[in-house]
């Protein structure tokens, strides 16, 4: 089986509405749709929505955000939500965003370099997980002697960074310049989603065995899986979460993430593949999934 998948927009259960909103139109996240169900408010953002600049296909949401208040707040060491990470189209599109976000006064939790890609990381005022992120061209991608992509984590080289907008040494020039820049100007897809797990082994061989994804690295208590050769479309670690507790289901944090499989015939095996877990059924195109740490995923059949 040779699994061909996109991801969807995250979609997380906050407990103030208001607050999330705000931080992330901060980030440049704009809403486009607003709902209602079962009582909870829903509203979808996708990214430039003024210029039109939305994530994937057909206005897909980049991040939904789902009105909860009486959600719990979830335990640091439970599974759940590590990080999701939007990829933006090049170099130079991330430090755009870099320096915008850097004048907007948004604090940044850290900067690595993964050999693979250049990453800021951010947390949410609910303590949700962001990475936004660019790719090295794949052909510098290298391989490790069993045929693992390399990915590590070193310091990001942000005056390397910066220097796809400007000289690094017109300081002055730079806080000028500044203010022309947007964030995500070129638009932003979701690249990965990064998740804590309480069994490392358990959630591997879930993702391997039933989903079909491969495994492309492990090292230091977290493994990274992909389709079509992706350095990593999903991770899992136990940094935190080893031995801790699965969701209930009424934790604010990660409600869902969406996994688009393009191929009907794949998608039909796979529904067989999971139909002795604990799985769901919504529709003919789209079935909602359960891992072994209650995690959910929506498997959604779209040929486009």
């Amino acid at each position: 089986m040779y699994l061909q998948t996109r991801l969807g927009g995250p979609v997380l259960r906050v407990i103030d509405l208001q607050q999330e909103l705000a931080y992330y139109r901060k980030l440049g996240m704009e809403p486009i749709r607003k709902s209602r169900e079962n009582g909870h408010e829903i509203i979808e953002l996708v990214i430039g929505a003024e210029d039109n600049l939305v994530s994937e296909i057909d206005n897909s949401p980049i991040l939904t955000l789902i009105h909860d208040p009486e959600a719990s707040r979830p335990n640091h060491k439970s599974a759940g939500l590590f990080h999701f990470a939007i990829l933006t189209p090049d170099r130079k599109s991330l430090a755009s965003t870099f320096v915008y976000l850097e004048n907007q006064g948004v604090k940044f939790t850290g900067f690595a370099d993964h050999l693979v890609s250049e990453s800021l990381y951010l947390q949410d005022p609910e303590d949700n997980g962001i990475e936004i992120y660019c790719d090295r061209p794949g052909g510098e991608w290298q391989l490790d002697k069993n045929g693992h992509v390399q990915m590590d984590t070193i310091a990001l080289n942000l005056e390397s960074l910066l220097s796809e907008l400007y000289h690094v040494d017109d300081s002055m020039v730079s806080k000028k310049f500044s203010s022309q820049l947007k964030p995500f100007p070129s638009g932003g897809t979701i690249g990965h989603i990064h998740l804590k797990v309480t069994n490392l082994a358990n959630s591997t061989n879930f993702y391997r065995e039933i989903l079909g994804f491969d495994l492309m690295q492990s090292m230091q208590g977290a493994s990274f899986l992909s389709t079509m050769g992706y350095h990593h479309r999903l991770a899992l670690n136990t940094w935190l979460s080893r031995g801790g507790n699965p969701l209930k289901g009424t934790e604010a944090g990660l409600e869902h993430f969406t996994v688009h499989i393009s191929d009907r015939e794949i998608y039909e095996q796979l529904l067989t593949r999971v139909h002795e877990s604990s799985a769901h059924p919504l529709s003919s195109n789209e079935i909602l999934v359960t891992d072994p740490d209650g995690i959910r995923m929506m498997l959604n059949y779209n040929s486009k």
